[in-house]
């Protein structure tokens, strides 16, 4: 029986700069998309806001094909990308 999925180290690996990169977009978008919002262009908001959801949907899919391990560190990269974008927003967690 041969398995076939990425080796521990390259799901981690893998997970993790995904998961950061998706949590960076996600994160990074939501500040473009409040201000449209505010300013009544619902349309152009919600599909942004759509996109935001589908692209890190789309991504955390793709890790969890690629394993468990892969989808765990995935969840971590965006949450390192959260952090990062609170702290950088001014806020305190």
């Amino acid at each position: 029986m041969t398995n076939s999925l990425p080796s521990i180290a390259a799901q981690l690996a893998m997970g993790l700069a995904l998961g950061t990169l998706a949590g960076a977009w996600h994160f990074m978008s939501l500040r473009w998309n409040w201000p449209l919002f505010a300013q009544g262009r619902a349309a152009t908001a919600l599909a942004l806001q759509l996109s935001r959801f589908a692209v890190t949907g789309a991504l955390l899919l793709l890790l969890a094909h690629a394993g468990a391990l892969a989808l765990l560190a995935g969840m971590a990269g965006i949450l390192l990308a959260r952090t990062i974008a609170v702290r950088r927003a001014g806020a305190v967690s």
